[in-house]
């Protein structure tokens, strides 16, 4: 897994999700989440003694914790005595479990560059229906009615831009996620 992963995919029957649901499970490891829930980063000696439990204890927790995917490590930092502290914050992933997913993990990474493709579409499509030009159509459109009919007033439109590629890109974000839906009801069959 990726640290760029906002999620954790597990099926029923997978090792990681049997990890997750021990780290759940247990007493001390729930207090340890809970705790630096509340806290940017904390060491192994902070966490022990805030919870009042011995140190080996938070390590094991710690350890186990890392293993389910539900901390992880970024930094450290020294201490006095020249001693390497890491430092543990949540993981502040989704966790999303779905029984037998391999099918979706491999439609998941299918559908990533359909949704980058139909943005570039997107702002294509909005770059070429931008206000100015659609003005300018407009106004040569006008100024030749005004000569045929030669009015004396300026009745300049006021046109919005209609936002074409926003719309396009909505439209079809819709569509990839009803086909993606379709797809996985189809292989559950």
């Amino acid at each position: 897994m990726s640290k760029s992963e906002k999620y954790i995919l597990v099926n029923l029957e997978d090792e990681k999700s049997k990890k997750i649901a021990e780290s759940i499970s247990n007493k001390t490891a729930r207090k340890i989440l809970d705790y630096l829930s509340n806290k940017e980063e904390a060491g192994t000696e902070e966490i022990s003694k805030e919870l009042k439990l011995p140190i080996s204890t938070i390590d094991y927790n710690l350890k186990n914790l890392k293993k389910a995917g539900l901390i992880e490590t970024k930094h450290f930092e020294w201490s006095q005595r020249g001693k390497r502290i890491i430092l543990y914050s949540l993981a502040r992933k989704f966790i999303v479990i779905a029984p037998k997913f391999s099918n979706i993990k491999k439609e998941l990474k299918n559908i990533i560059p359909l949704i980058g493709i139909t943005a570039i579409i997107s702002i294509v499509i909005q770059y070429l229906t931008k206000p100015g030009q659609v003005l300018q159509a407009v106004k040569s459109m006008q100024d030749s009615v005004l000569a045929e009919q030669s009015m004396a007033f300026d009745a300049t439109p006021i046109v919005q831009n209609p936002n074409y590629g926003v719309w396009f890109f909505f439209g079809a974000l819709f569509i990839i996620t009803i086909c993606f839906l379709i797809k996985i009801i189809r292989s559950k069959d």
